[in-house]
């Protein structure tokens, strides 16, 4: 797990903490009025930010249980480990950079002067401006890891990779499963199962925007071949990649992919009994943790039919 210490003087912490209630009373007004903000000022962001998010509130709403956490908490970060391996997993899996860091605590302290003049005072913009800038080197330096460690292993990579479809199947009425393999022929790096990989959709094809989509791997790790299982999300505005990947992509398509990311993944222990617990798609990370343990305790890796869980 990710450990760090806080740099900050005492006096920075204070005077952050001493902003929580404004933050709570504000709650996601703050962070809904940060992505107005910033996706006014710096249109381009939209290529990287998942825009159907801004429609379902979860964005606005993460990110605010992000900044009140972490305002708690400045004088304990060791606390914060767990959300920031999270966080930062999900960074990588839409090539965050570090040059995008200033960009967002720009519109973050904007925005809290924007909404708390009487409250934003200097010495208030100040702390927050010192703690933002701590947070960020904590995800810098943590995913300039993740991206060195995905592209040193066999298979890895770094930036997009294009793929293309060698299989698609339709598992039930609103899921449909891809098996993708590499462009130029190369192996694919293993996977914990429970990852995902993100699908990188160009601007001009679902939305006027490029939209970067994270998808649950759904079969064990062979070293050849990705498959993820694709839920059709029909609203309008939430289900633009998917029902693009659903109508237009079939095999012999090609699509851009980042490395398998994320921090929810099976934790193998032979002496322990696992029990999988799903819902609706959330069955697809179960079927590469089950289909991982299937060959991995009982059949030593051998190559096993496929096994289905989708209908």
């Amino acid at each position: 797990m990710l450990e760090f210490k806080t740099m900050l003087d005492a006096r920075t912490i204070a005077t952050v903490q001493a902003t929580i209630p404004l933050l709570e009373q504000a709650n996601t007004a703050l962070t809904t009025n940060f992505y107005q903000r910033m996706f006014k000022w710096n249109p381009e962001l939209k290529h990287i930010f998942n825009v159907s998010n801004q429609h379902n509130s979860s964005q606005p709403k993460a990110l605010f249980n992000a900044i009140l956490a972490y305002a708690k908490h400045l004088h304990e970060p060791g606390r914060l480990a767990e959300m920031v391996e999270h966080i930062a997993q999900k960074h990588t899996g839409f090539m965050i950079l570090p040059e995008h860091y200033p960009i967002v605590g720009q519109h973050l302290l904007a925005t809290l002067q924007e909404l708390a003049p009487e409250a934003a005072t200097a010495e208030v913009l100040a702390a927050w401006d010192k703690a933002y800038a701590a947070l960020a080197d904590i995800f810098i330096q943590r995913e300039s890891e993740l991206y060195e460690q995905r592209e040193a292993v066999i298979g890895g990579w770094s930036g997009a990779r294009v793929f293309y479809v060698v299989h698609k199947e339709r598992e039930s009425d609103c899921i449909t499963s891809f098996v993708l393999a590499a462009e130029d022929g190369g192996p694919v790096m293993d996977f914990q199962p429970g990852q995902y990989l993100s699908v990188i959709m160009p601007s001009g094809t679902a939305s006027p925007y490029q939209q970067i989509r994270q998808y649950s791997l759904s079969d064990k790790p062979n070293g050849k071949t990705y498959r993820i299982s694709v839920k059709q999300e029909l609203h309008p505005q939430l289900g633009l990649v998917s029902s693009y990947l659903h109508e237009q992509i079939n095999v012999g398509d090609k699509l851009s992919i980042l490395p398998p990311a994320g921090d929810f993944y099976l934790q193998e222990n032979h002496e322990t009994p696992v029990v999988l617990i799903s819902a609706g798609v959330g069955v697809t990370p179960m079927m590469s943790m089950l289909e991982s343990l299937w060959v991995r305790l009982f059949f030593n890796d051998k190559q096993l039919p496929h096994l289905s869980g989708f209908q």
